[in-house]
């Protein structure tokens, strides 16, 4: 019996002795799918877990419509796979290359109730659109299938009223610093999150809220009242450094480079995002902020960290033809080349 067929079998046996002797769990079959794709489609959860036990790739996709094992369990119906998979990082609003449905959307169109509860449950955005325009509450509706649409739609007013109700960040956006430190005191809580529903704030702390928008006064309050620096903001998981240096906000990241007190930094404004690997230094060159990326350099950003394209800052600015910028790190490099070749004891005599 092969691995394929001991999966349509449910043959945990079976499974785990093909599983002893494969090099590669994520062989594909004939139609371009791994066996855990073949799990899932099929919602043998406990051979699902034995797959992922023995190193099968979550994020792998199909050769034919480009879905995710995640995309397979959703069109299943089984609930369980799809905790599984998302337990084991499987990205919840990834969308298929064929048809840019998410494991919502698949959910939703073969008319598995509890998946999508489950989902929406889980964090699911409702705000993407496949390649035809259509979001999931527009495939429930087109569907006529009204206790999906019930679902979406009271998720989506729950995301609005989450938004509404969130005065700390209404304060932060209109710069009210007195309202800001009220509201904490009241027991707001400092790094509460915007919903991931889709938009421009979406999954945001105050702290970062307030360094996008160049607050200088927040950031330094936030920080005093406990605010975590190191946390991420939004799809990109940008720190807080990351906001400011995009938006040009000099004067943001000298706070967020300033110790609250004596040897405690405040924030690591070297931390590379997980999307490009730019550091906040890359992100103020990029955009050909003079200003932000010498605060950055004057604080000691490392400047010898490159993106996932592998260039380093200066190279960045050379790039985009950021002339002064390239310059200003140029100088501030070759200061670290020299101090280097300085004996430590001469330094410090």
């Amino acid at each position: 019996m092969n691995l394929a067929n001991a999966i349509r079998q449910d043959d945990m046996t079976q499974v785990r002795e093909h599983l002893g002797t494969m090099k590669n769990p994520a062989q594909r079959d004939a139609d371009g799918f791994t066996p855990l794709m073949l799990a899932s489609a099929l919602g043998k959860t406990g051979i699902v877990h034995l797959l992922l036990d023995a190193g099968a790739d979550v994020h792998a996709v199909d050769a034919r419509m480009g879905t995710t094992a995640l995309h397979k369990a959703a069109q299943a119906g089984s609930v369980d796979a799809v905790r599984v998979l998302l337990d084991n990082g499987a990205f919840i609003d990834q969308q298929s290359a064929g048809l840019g449905n998410t494991a919502l959307m698949d959910a939703t169109v073969h008319r598995h109730e509890r998946v999508v509860r489950f989902l929406l449950d889980r964090g699911a955005r409702t705000t993407p659109m496949n390649y035809a325009g259509e979001t999931a509450l527009d495939l429930a509706r087109a569907g006529r299938l009204e206790a999906i649409a019930g679902l979406i739609e009271t998720r989506i007013a729950c995301d609005q009223a989450r938004i509404r109700g969130q005065s700390l960040m209404a304060a932060v956006k209109r710069d009210d610093l007195a309202d800001v430190r009220r509201l904490v005191a009241a027991g707001h809580a400092v790094d509460e999150r915007s919903p991931r529903s889709g938009g421009p704030d979406e999954d945001c702390t105050p702290l970062g809220m307030a360094a996008r928008m160049g607050h200088a006064g927040i950031v330094r309050a936030l920080l005093e009242l406990g605010a975590d620096a190191a946390r991420v903001n939004g799809p990109m998981k940008a720190t807080a450094a990351h906001e400011a240096a995009y938006f040009g906000h000099a004067d943001v990241l000298r706070v967020l480079a300033s110790p609250l007190h004596e040897g405690a930094a405040v924030v690591d404004i070297d931390a590379r995002g997980q999307y490009n690997g730019m550091t906040a230094l890359h992100d103020a060159v990029w955009h050909g902020h003079l200003d932000a990326a010498r605060a950055l350099v004057r604080a000691g950003a490392r400047l010898d960290l490159r993106s996932h394209a592998g260039l380093r800052p200066r190279e960045l600015a050379e790039l985009h033809g950021y002339d002064e910028v390239a310059r200003m790190i140029a100088i501030a490099e070759a200061g670290s080349q020299q101090d280097r070749a300085i004996p430590a004891a001469m330094r410090s005599a």
